[in-house]
């Protein structure tokens, strides 16, 4: 079996983080609340509600953060998924269809509800690609736990010990390795390489362009 490539979206694929911190930043204002750029970055990525939660200072569970998780989702539908498909990573296109015409298994495996995931997927174009999509909520637990990325591997028939995690955050790297996965970095997104190698990172890459002259076509890199 030809190792599986899991794939996170946001930073990853594709260059949302920038859309992403101005629709929570409109949403803390309209909230009475206020976040510095860094404390909004840091969120993305990561569950919304969860994220709204703690930028607006709310217990978790209260029904205000699914509100603002709402309203978050219809921002981003309005501002950022209009441009999506220029908002694809360079050489992310050309990485995912060596990997087909490879017969790699591939999944997109994030932190979005399976609604937002699928309408950022199509509106990029980028949704055929994948065998499998595994969307926060459909495990017990989210990133940074394994859950997710052992439901793709499932869901591909391929062993964990046989897949790569590729994302940009630590979170990315802390369930590849709680899975007993590879985890691969790439400096696209919201962390940086020192940050993707003390979670667990094996390697850094700058892009998906670099990324391609490891998983294709050599097969399993090494852990």
């Amino acid at each position: 079996m030809n190792t599986a490539v899991l794939f996170d979206v946001d930073g990853t694929l594709v260059d949302t983080p920038a859309g992403m911190t101005a629709v929570l930043r409109q949403v803390v204002a309209e909230n009475g609340g206020v976040a510095d750029e860094a404390r909004l970055r840091a969120t993305v990525g990561r569950p919304l509600v969860a994220s709204l939660a703690l930028l607006l200072g709310l217990p978790p569970g209260h029904p205000g953060a699914e509100r603002a998780a709402d309203r978050a989702r219809e921002l981003f539908t309005e501002v950022v998924i209009p441009s999506a498909r220029e908002l694809v990573l360079p050489g992310v296109p050309e990485l995912l269809d060596g990997l087909r015409v490879d017969g790699r298994p591939v999944a997109a495996v994030t932190s979005k509800v399976h609604r937002s995931a699928v309408e950022l997927l199509e509106a990029t174009g980028l949704l055929a690609h994948f065998d499998v999509l595994v969307c926060h909520g459909m495990a017990d637990r989210g990133k940074p736990h394994p859950d997710l990325a052992l439901l793709a591997a499932d869901r591909l028939g391929v062993a964990p010990a046989d897949c790569v995690v590729v994302g940009d955050a630590v979170d990315d790297m802390a369930m590849a390795r709680a899975a007993g996965m590879t985890a691969l970095g790439v400096a696209t997104g919201v962390a940086t390489p020192d940050e993707l190698l003390a979670a667990g990172a094996s390697a850094v890459h700058a892009d998906a362009l670099a990324l391609g002259t490891v998983l294709l076509p050599l097969g399993t890199p090494s852990r």
